[in-house]
C-alpha cells in the first residue's frame, strides 16, 4: 500500500517537475525575445539620437512661418505703431510650429458610414441548420453507430456465431481506421469538397471508434490484457492529438464526445476500474494537451467536466473498493485536479480554471474517503491533495482557494470520521494541521492577506473542538493540553510578526491574538474547578490589557473587553449562578465565600480596566462593570437591611471623589450605583406612582401596606437621595449641565415621594386618617409646604428650585382642592365655625401659589397675568359662595337642600360681586375684572328674572326686583362714570400703560 502511495508521489511529482521545465523554457524564450526588442528599441533611439546630436536641421523641416532676421529699430518702431512686439510675436509663431509639425501626421476626415444592412434571418436560419448541424450530426451518429455495430454484434446470437468476438473487434477497428482515411482524402481534396467540416467529422468518428473498439477487446472479450490495451490505447491518444492538430477544434470535440461516451455506451466498466480510469486520464490528458497546443480552453474545460463526471460515478459504483481500486480512483483525482489543469490551462483566467479544477478534485475525494470507510489509505491520498493544493497556491497567489478548500473539507471529514481510533485519529489529525499550518505561518507576515489569518485562527480552533467531537471520554486535563497545543499555532504567528514592519496596519494580529486568548482561557477553565472558571476567564482579560499596550495595538483592547464579557457570561453560567444571583435582590442569609469571591475577582478585573484602558468607551465600561460586580460581591456576603445602604454609600464616595478627580473617571460607576439604589426603591415608588394615579380620578390616595411602610421609606428612598443629592449639588459646576440637573431631579423626585409617604404617615398618626373629616385639612398642609418650600428657596437665589416647588403646590391645589375635592360637590368637612374655618386657606393657599409663579416669571408673560387674574376672580367666587353655603349647613357644604333666604342671598351675593369686580377693575385698571363684573351682572339678572321671581310671592318678589334694580342702576352709574373717564377712553384705545408686574395701570396724565 505505501509502495503504491509512493510511486503515486513519484508521478505527480514528475509532471510537476515536467510543467516546471516547461515554464522554465517559456520564459527563457520570452526573456530572449525581449532582449531582441530592447536591442532594436535602443538602435533606433542611437540613430535619432545621432540625427539630433549634429544639430543640423533640413530647411524643409523649417515652418514658412519662421520669423526673419530684422534690424532692432525697425522692429521698435513698428511696436510703438501697435505692432506687437518681438514676445508676442514669438508666442503667436510657437504655437505655428507645433501645429505645422502635427499637420502631416493628423488623421484624415472620417468618412461618413454606411447605414448597416438588415439582418436575413432566413439566411442565418438556412445556414444554421442546413449547412453547420447536419455535418457535425452526421460525425457524432457515425461515432456513435460505430459503437452500436459492436454492441448490435453482441446482443445477436445469430451474428455471434458468424461475427466472432475478435472479427467483431478488427471490423471495429477497420472501421475507424476508415473513417480516418476518408478523413484524410478528404482533407487532401478539399477543392472537390470545399467544406473543411466533412474531414473534422469522419477523423472524430473514427478515432471514438477505435476507443469502443479496443474497451471490448479488453473489457468485454478479453482478448487482449491491460497492458497491451493500455499501448493500444495510447496509440489511439496519439492518433486523436494528430488528428485534432490537423484537422481543428470539431474533430478533437468529437473525438472527446467520443472518447468519454465509449465507456457507457458499452456499458461494461465495474469489473475493472483501473483500467477504466486509466483509459480516462489518457483520453482527459490527451484533449487537454491539444488544448494547449492550439489555445482551446473550452476543449480543456469540457474535458475535465467529463472526467469529474466519470470520477463521481467510478465513486458512487466502486463500493468497497479494494487497494489498486483506490488507488486508481485516487490517481485519476489527482491527476484532473492538480496536474492536467497545470498543463491545460494558458491565459488570464488560468488561475481561476486551476483553482475551480483543484477544488473540484478536492471535494470528489473527500466523497471518495467517506465512501471508503476513512481508511488510511484514502486519508493518505487526500493528504497527498492537500498537500498539492499547498504547493498550487505557493506557485500562484490566485489558487489561494484551494488550500482553503482543503482545510475545510478536512475539518469536515475528521468530524465525520466515524468509529475513530485515537491513535489513527491523532496521525490524521497533526498531519493534515501540518500539511496547513506551516504554509500558513512561512507566509503569514508576507504582503497582507487577510485569508491567511482567517485559516490559520479557524484551523487552531478547530483543533480542540474536533478532538473532543472524537474523543468523547477524554479527561479535562488531556482535553486543556490539546487546548493548549492548538494556542501555540497562532502564539507562533505572533511571535513571527512581533517585529513585522506595519503590524498594526490591518487586523492580523489582533486576529492571531484573540484566538491565541481564547483557547488560553479554555486551557484554564478546564484545569480549574468549574466556580473558578469566571475568574480564570477574567485573569486572561486583565493579562490581554498590558499585552496590548506592549504590542503597541490598540484592537487588543477591544479583544481584552471581549473576554471580559465571556467571563461575565460564564459567571452567570456557571451552576453556582442560581444562588448567586437572586442574592442580588433579597441579600445573603448567610455569607456565601466562594460567590463573593468570584463576583470581587471580576470586580477587580473590570477596575483594571476603568484605570488602564485606553479607550474613553471601555474605561467608562469598566467603571460600570466594576461598581455593579462590587455590589455583587456585596450581596454575597450581606443581608438585606445593610445590602441597600451599599450602592448608595459608594455612589456617594465616589462623587464626594469627583471633587478630587476628573468626573469623567468616575461618572460610569456612580450612574450604576444610582441605578441599583433606583432598584431598591422601584417598590415603594411603583406603588406610590399607581396610588398617585388612581388618585387623579378621584380616589382617595391609601399610604398602606409594608411596601409604603416608614422604615422602608426612609432606608430605600431618603437615605440614598441624600447621599446622591448632596454631593451632587457640591459638584455644580464641575459636572454637565443636563446630567447634573437630571440627577438632582431623579434623588429630589425619590426624596419628595418618600417625604410624601412619611407626611401622610405621620399625619394619621397625629390628626387621623378619615378622608372627609381631615382630608382637606391633610392637602392643605401639603400644598402649603410645598408653596412654602419654593418661597424659601426663591428668597434663596434658587429660582429653578422654587419653580417646580410653586407650580407643584398650586397645581396641587387648584386640582385636589378646587376640581376634584371641592366641598361644594365633594363630601369634605370645612368646619363648623363661620369664617373660623378651612375656606379661606382652601382659596389663599392657591392664590398665594400663583402670585408667587408670577414673581417667579419675571418679567410676566401676558397669557400668565391674564390666568392669574382669572383665578382670583375664581377663588374670590368661591370663597363667597362657599362661606354662604356654611353659613346656612355647617361643615359639610353637601348636605341638601337650599333655603329661600339662601336663594335670595345668593341673588344679592351675584350682585354685591359684579359690584365689587366693577370696583376693583377700575381701581387698578383691568378691563378684565369690568367684564367679570358684567358676566356677574348678567347671571344675577338671570337668576333673578328666571328663578328667583317665579318662585317668590309678595314682598319678597317685590324686594328682590327692587334690589336688582338699584343694583343696575348703581352699576349703570359706576359704568358711566368710568366710560365717561379718560381711562375708559384709554381702555378703547388701548393706552393704558403696563407696570413691571405687568398689570394695567390708568395713565395718570389722562386721569381727570
Amino acid at each position: 500500500m505505501f509502495e503504491s502511495l509512493a510511486f503515486l508521489a513519484i508521478l505527480i511529482l514528475g509532471v510537476m517537475l515536467a510543467d516546471t521545465r516547461s515554464r522554465l523554457k517559456r520564459a527563457e524564450a520570452t526573456l530572449a525575445e525581449a532582449a531582441k526588442r530592447i536591442g532594436a528599441l535602443q538602435r533606433h533611439t542611437g540613430v535619432r539620437t545621432g540625427e539630433e546630436s549634429t544639430g543640423s536641421i533640413s530647411p524643409d523641416a523649417l515652418p514658412d512661418t519662421a520669423p526673419s532676421a530684422k534690424p532692432e529699430p525697425p522692429v521698435r518702431a513698428t511696436a510703438l505703431a501697435g505692432a506687437p512686439t518681438p514676445a508676442a510675436l514669438k508666442k503667436i509663431e510657437r504655437p505655428a510650429r507645433r501645429t505645422e509639425q502635427k499637420t502631416p501626421a493628423s488623421k484624415p476626415a472620417p468618412q461618413p458610414k454606411t447605414p448597416a444592412a438588415p439582418i436575413n434571418f432566413t439566411a442565418r436560419f438556412e445556414t444554421l441548420f442546413g449547412k453547420t448541424l447536419p455535418i457535425w450530426a452526421g460525425g457524432i451518429t457515425l461515432a456513435i453507430a460505430g459503437v452500436l455495430i459492436v454492441r448490435y454484434a453482441i446482443d445477436l446470437g445469430f451474428f455471434a456465431r458468424v461475427f466472432t468476438p475478435g472479427v467483431q473487434v478488427i471490423a471495429g477497428i477497420l472501421f475507424g481506421l476508415g473513417l480516418i482515411g476518408g478523413a484524410e482524402y478528404a482533407w487532401r481534396n478539399e477543392d472537390r469538397l470545399r467544406d473543411v467540416r466533412v474531414p473534422q467529422a469522419l477523423s472524430g468518428a473514427g478515432v471514438a471508434t477505435l476507443y469502443a473498439a479496443i474497451m471490448i477487446a479488453a473489457n468485454v472479450y478479453g482478448l487482449i490484457g491491460p497492458l497491451f490495451a493500455f499501448a493500444l490505447l495510447a496509440l489511439v491518444t496519439a492518433t486523436a492529438l494528430g488528428l485534432s492538430l490537423r484537422f481543428g477544434p470539431p474533430s478533437a470535440l468529437l473525438g472527446l464526445a467520443g472518447g468519454l461516451a465509449a465507456p457507457a455506451l458499452v456499458g461494461t466498466l465495474a469489473p475493472n476500474v483501473p483500467l477504466l480510469a486509466l483509459y480516462l486520464a489518457l483520453t482527459i490528458a490527451a484533449m487537454t494537451g491539444v488544448a494547449r497546443m492550439r489555445r482551446w480552453p473550452w476543449l480543456a474545460i469540457a474535458a475535465l467536466a467529463g472526467g469529474a463526471g466519470w470520477s463521481l460515478w467510478m465513486i458512487a459504483i466502486g463500493g468497497a473498493l479494494d487497494t489498486l481500486g483506490s488507488l486508481s480512483i485516487g490517481g485519476y483525482i489527482l491527476l484532473l485536479g492538480v496536474a492536467v489543469p497545470l498543463l491545460a490551462y494558458q491565459g488570464p483566467r488560468a488561475a481561476l480554471l486551476r483553482a475551480a479544477a483543484a477544488v473540484v478534485g478536492a471535494l470528489q475525494l473527500a466523497l471518495l474517503l467517506a465512501y471508503a470507510g476513512f481508511t488510511p489509505l484514502h486519508w493518505g491520498l487526500f493528504a497527498l491533495l492537500a498537500a498539492a493544493g499547498q504547493w498550487l497556491a505557493w506557485r500562484e497567489r490566485s489558487l489561494a482557494v484551494v488550500p482553503t478548500t482543503s482545510l475545510a473539507l478536512s475539518i469536515l471529514l475528521l468530524a465525520l470520521w466515524p468509529d475513530a481510533l485515537a491513535s489513527w485519529f491523532a496521525v490524521v489529525g497533526i498531519a493534515l494541521a501540518a500539511i496547513h499550518a506551516l504554509p500558513l505561518l512561512a507566509r503569514l507576515w508576507t504582503p497582507p492577506h487577510p485569508r491567511r489569518t482567517l485559516e490559520l485562527c479557524l484551523l487552531a480552533l478547530a483543533i480542540p473542538a474536533l478532538t473532543k467531537w472524537q474523543m468523547v471520554a477524554l479527561s479535562d486535563g488531556a482535553l486543556a493540553l490539546v487546548v493548549a497545543a492548538a494556542a501555540l499555532v497562532p502564539a507562533i504567528g505572533i511571535a513571527r510578526g512581533w517585529n513585522a514592519e506595519g503590524r498594526t496596519a490591518d487586523t492580523r494580529f489582533a486576529w492571531l491574538t484573540g484566538t491565541a486568548a481564547a483557547l488560553a482561557a479554555l486551557a484554564l477553565g478546564l484545569l480549574v474547578p468549574v466556580w473558578l472558571v469566571p475568574v480564570a476567564t477574567a485573569g486572561v482579560a486583565a493579562a490581554l490589557l498590558p499585552f496590548g499596550k506592549a504590542a503597541a495595538d490598540r484592537r487588543v483592547e477591544w479583544l481584552a473587553t471581549g473576554v471580559f464579557g465571556a467571563a461575565l457570561a460564564a459567571l452567570v453560567a456557571t451552576p453556582g449562578a442560581l444562588g448567586e444571583i437572586p442574592r442580588l435582590a433579597d441579600g445573603a442569609t448567610a455569607a456565601a465565600g466562594q460567590a463573593g469571591l468570584r463576583w470581587a475577582a471580576l470586580a477587580l478585573t473590570a477596575l483594571c480596566f476603568a484605570l488602564r484602558a485606553d479607550r474613553p468607551l471601555v474605561r467608562r465600561l469598566g467603571q460600570g462593570f466594576a461598581a455593579a460586580l462590587a455590589y455583587g460581591a456585596a450581596a454575597q456576603l450581606l443581608p438585606p437591611v445593610l445590602l441597600l445602604f451599599v450602592p448608595a454609600v459608594g455612589g456617594a464616595a465616589l462623587l464626594y471623589a469627583a471633587r478630587r478627580i476628573d468626573p469623567a473617571r468616575i461618572d460610569a460607576g456612580a450612574a450604576v450605583l444610582a441605578t441599583i439604589s433606583l432598584d431598591w426603591a422601584a417598590m415603594p415608588a411603583t406603588i406610590w406612582t399607581a396610588e398617585a394615579l388612581l388618585s387623579l380620578s378621584g380616589a382617595p390616595m391609601r399610604i398602606e401596606g409594608p411596601a409604603l411602610a416608614a422604615a422602608d421609606a426612609i432606608r430605600r428612598m431618603i437615605v440614598p437621595a441624600l447621599l446622591f443629592g448632596v454631593p451632587l449639588w457640591r459638584l455644580r459646576g464641575r459636572l454637565p449641565h443636563w446630567p447634573w440637573v437630571g440627577g438632582l431631579g431623579v434623588a429630589g423626585a425619590i426624596g419628595m415621594v418618600a417625604l410624601h409617604i412619611l407626611y401622610r404617615h405621620g399625619f394619621a398618626a397625629v390628626v387621623g386618617g378619615d378622608f372627609v373629616a381631615t382630608g382637606m385639612t391633610q392637602r392643605l398642609v401639603w400644598e402649603g409646604l410645598l408653596i412654602g418650600f419654593g418661597w424659601l428657596l426663591w428668597r434663596r437665589g434658587l429660582r429653578g428650585g422654587a419653580r417646580a416647588f410653586a407650580i407643584a403646590g398650586t397645581a396641587h391645589a387648584l386640582y385636589y382642592g378646587l376640581i376634584l375635592h371641592n366641598p361644594l360637590w365633594a363630601e369634605q368637612a370645612v368646619g363648623a365655625w363661620p369664617l373660623v374655618n378651612l375656606l379661606l386657606p382652601l382659596v389663599l393657599i392657591p392664590w398665594v401659589g400663583v402670585r408667587l409663579i408670577a414673581t417667579l416669571f419675571t418679567p410676566v408673560p401676558k397669557s400668565l397675568d391674564r390666568t392669574a387674574q382669572l383665578v382670583a376672580m375664581a377663588l374670590v367666587t368661591l370663597f363667597v359662595w362657599a362661606t354662604l353655603r356654611q353659613a346656612f349647613h355647617g361643615s359639610l357644604l353637601v348636605e341638601p337642600g337650599v333655603a329661600p333666604a339662601e336663594n335670595i342671598l345668593r341673588s344679592l351675593l351675584l350682585l354685591l360681586l359684579a359690584i365689587g369686580f366693577l370696583l376693583w377693575g377700575i381701581r387698578v385698571g383691568r378691563q378684565d375684572w369690568r367684564i367679570a363684573s358684567l358676566v356677574l351682572m348678567l347671571a344675577a339678572v338671570g337668576k333673578v328674572f328666571l328663578f328667583d321671581a317665579s318662585g317668590l310671592e309678595g314682598l319678597l318678589r317685590i324686594g328682590s326686583f327692587v334690589a336688582l334694580g338699584f343694583s343696575l342702576i348703581g352699576i349703570g352709574w359706576l359704568y358711566s362714570r368710568q366710560l365717561a373717564s379718560p381711562a375708559a377712553v384709554s381702555d378703547q384705545v388701548p393706552a393704558m400703560e403696563e407696570n413691571p408686574n405687568g398689570t394695567e395701570r390708568p395713565d395718570p396724565r389722562r386721569a381727570g
